[in-house]
């Protein structure tokens, strides 16, 4: 079924709250399609729990969200969305599995449970790979690669269900300078080359400021709908850091 919609993401008035504790209030913001986005915010500001409402691991208190045009609750097609979850770069993993296996689970989504894969299926596993640039890695036990490798070795799971969007939650944690640097180089080229939807958490300002199109600022509620240059306008820094909050920046 083709995608009619000229968006990836979309949420209407989102709140979520654990009991009495709200964690995300009153959010609205429309991601388009092939858009680089950047989501940050303080520790503890509702970030993993955004994430969490849109991947539909979370449902909303109230308000809504839209996947490809369709309402969430309605969306069938979960293997469009990629996800990479935090900090699996630092996990451990001492499970005898290869890379391969590791990416060749996250085709399992698109093809269903109990089918067998097709030669197409095993070609997308082997693409996936390739893009990461981790075929070279296939036979490697997942627990005896780095930080930054096991880092490309799930964004390839992601891929091998060939999304139209990917999230990554806080991708570069535990990864060296120089592999960060990659890394992001890496995210862009996937995005500019493939058009793929990217959306990550980072801590990074400078990321923010160097790389991304559009940066989405949460504390609770939206501080920031905006491209980065406003974002990195004091003002807008100090009340995403602990400031008193503001009305929502949608410039773009």
């Amino acid at each position: 079924m083709p995608i009619n919609s000229a968006y990836c993401i979309e949420a209407d008035g989102l709140t979520f709250a654990f009991d009495q504790n709200i964690a995300v209030e009153d959010v609205s913001f429309k991601i388009a399609m092939g858009q680089y986005v950047g989501l940050i915010g303080p520790n503890g500001g509702g970030k993993t729990t955004l994430i969490k409402l849109i991947l539909g691991l979370l449902t909303p208190t109230s308000g809504s969200i839209r996947l490809f045009g369709e309402p969430a609750r309605a969306f069938k097609r979960r293997f469009l969305i990629g996800y990479v979850p935090q900090s699996v770069s630092q996990s451990d993993y001492y499970f005898p599995a290869a890379s391969h296996e590791i990416v060749r689970s996250g085709r399992t989504a698109r093809v269903g449970l109990f089918r067998r894969f097709t030669k197409a299926d095993n070609a997308a596993i082997e693409q996936a790979m390739a893009t990461a640039g981790v075929a070279d890695l296939k036979d490697r036990l997942i627990g005896t690669l780095s930080g930054g490798q096991r880092q490309r070795v799930f964004i390839a799971r992601a891929l091998a269900g060939e999304p139209q969007a990917l999230i990554l939650d806080e991708p570069a944690v535990g990864v060296d300078t120089a592999s960060k640097e990659r890394f992001y180089e890496f995210l862009h080229d996937l995005n500019k080359n493939s058009g793929i939807t990217i959306l990550f958490v980072t801590h990074d300002l400078g990321v923010i400021a160097n790389e991304v199109e559009t940066v989405l600022c949460l504390n609770t509620r939206l501080l920031c709908h905006s491209d980065p240059g406003a974002f990195t306008e004091e003002r807008l820094i100090d009340i995403a850091y602990g400031g008193t909050v503001s009305p929502v920046d949608h410039r773009h």
